[in-house]
């Protein structure tokens, strides 16, 4: 019976933050698709309500799976250049993110351009981390 106790209990989830995924697994499987489906809602400029409520979903989604990037631990992420990189680019995200939720509140200020050179620069931040940190990793491409 004391056997297994003990194995349930490591079966048991830990109440802390943990990685499901290895870094490079979680950038494939998670954030890649995220950035492609934010790639897709940005492909054309939005006009209507719906249009600039997808972006904003998808930009916050995108942030946010960034967002767990900085949770990981792997042989980089002690490297200060490494947590600077990466939150370059999760705020990449909330700047596209934040401007797409000011149009849905204000549609009449809503400014497209402005928009347009906030994506592109999530796909700038992506790329410098990738080059510093990554030689295996991919170069993203705004469209």
């Amino acid at each position: 019976m004391l056997a297994f106790s003990s194995v349930v209990a490591a079966q048991e989830p830990s109440p802390q933050p943990e990685p499901i995924l290895e870094t490079g697994e979680l950038m494939l499987l998670v954030i890649k698709p995220a950035y492609d489906e934010l790639k897709q809602a940005m492909s054309t400029a939005p006009v209507e309500r719906q249009q600039w409520a997808a972006i904003y979903q998808k930009a916050a989604r995108l942030a946010e799976f960034e967002n767990l990037i900085l949770f990981r631990p792997h042989e980089r992420s002690d490297k200060p250049e490494w947590k600077t990189l990466a939150t370059n680019a999760r705020k990449a995200s909330m700047a596209v993110s934040s401007l797409a939720m000011k149009a849905l509140a204000k549609p009449d200020e809503a400014d497209a351009v402005t928009l347009k050179k906030a994506y592109e620069e999530v796909s700038a931040r992506c790329n410098a981390c990738h080059r510093a940190m990554s030689r295996e990793a991919p170069t993203i491409k705004p469209d």
